[in-house]
């Protein structure tokens, strides 16, 4: 298809992670949105002492994810991070998961969601913000070719 109609789609994600990594995803949501992705919630703002909005956010989240094309996790991630990445496999959106190290995917102890065959593992002590958008290109790229993604 030509870069045209690539660009009339929506290219949505959703970042999930701690809330003291927001900064990170912050970053990361800024370099996307440069090359035209669109987050689907921006959870980094959002004041997480308030227990009488929990509900409320429970339910953005789960929505921001089945509106995402991908979701993007940076491990280690918060309580809600794995939540996150069952709604994601559970609706069929590919998973990109950084984490800084082996022993980080494996504390406390092996998750198998971190290994499903939808989930893209990225290992690297630093954050590689451009691996990151190179592998959601990829992602769209395959999708308007019609061939299945293959993480």
């Amino acid at each position: 298809m030509s870069n045209s109609v690539e660009e009339s789609v929506a290219k949505r994600f959703y970042v999930a992670t701690r809330k003291d990594r927001s900064a990170q995803a912050n970053a990361l949501s800024e370099i996307l949105r440069a090359e035209g992705w669109e987050r689907t919630f921006a959870w980094t703002e959002l004041d997480a002492a308030k227990p009488e909005e929990f509900a409320a956010t429970a339910v953005a989240e789960v929505e921001a994810v089945r509106l995402a094309d991908v979701l993007i996790v940076l491990l280690p991630g918060g309580y809600g991070t794995h939540v996150e990445i069952g709604a994601a496999l559970a609706l069929g959106k590919p998973v990109i998961l950084h984490a800084p190290d082996r022993n980080t995917l494996e504390t406390p102890y092996p998750c198998v969601f971190h290994y499903h065959p939808g989930v893209k593992l990225l290992i690297s002590e630093v954050l590689d913000m451009g691996a990151i958008a190179t592998i959601m290109a990829e992602l769209l790229a395959r999708s308007f070719a019609g061939a299945d993604i293959e993480l």
